[in-house]
């Protein structure tokens, strides 16, 4: 015999989708109207500015290169992992008690472990790009060479 999971009603959905429009809204303009202007100006400032031991640009490089994949990791391990590890523990998928979107069978054994083996292993990679891009990231700044166009040498807290 074969098993449904519950799905969630038309109502719980809206709830849903209320829910999150309600934060990922202002996020994005927020986002979109303040982060992305005041980071244009960083990027064309950031050859000549300090911040602490450490030069602005080489901040910016390292938060693209390291920093950005390795948020990934943590962001999607902060959602996704406990959710993972127990449909490996359980080896059942969806969880019980668990609601879905669309009319899902459970599945059970290896072929619901394959979820959060496919998780881990795309974890793992994004790692493996992280401890990567600190060694693109050192190569790159080498390339990049001495600041150029500064009207005076590495600024602290202020622009040029």
């Amino acid at each position: 015999m074969e098993q449904w999971a519950p799905q969630y009603s038309r109502g719980e959905r809206l709830k849903l989708l209320a829910f999150h429009g309600a934060w990922a809204l202002p996020l994005l303009l927020l986002t979109q109207f303040v982060f992305f202007p005041w980071f244009e100006t960083f990027v064309e400032t950031a050859p000549c500015r300090r911040a602490g031991p450490f030069s602005a640009m080489e901040m910016l490089i390292y938060g693209i290169f390291v920093g950005l994949p390795g948020s990934f990791v943590l962001v999607v391990l902060a959602i996704e992992g406990r959710h993972s590890l127990r449909v490996w523990l359980l080896a059942q998928h969806p969880l019980p008690d668990e609601k879905v979107f669309k009319p899902t069978r459970y599945v059970y054994g290896r072929r619901a472990r394959l979820r959060p083996l496919l998780f881990l292993l795309v974890i793992l990679m994004v790692t493996g790009l992280t401890i990567q891009g600190v060694f693109w990231a050192g190569e790159f700044l080498d390339r990049l060479g001495p600041e150029q166009g500064c009207s005076a040498p590495l600024l602290g807290n202020g622009a040029p």
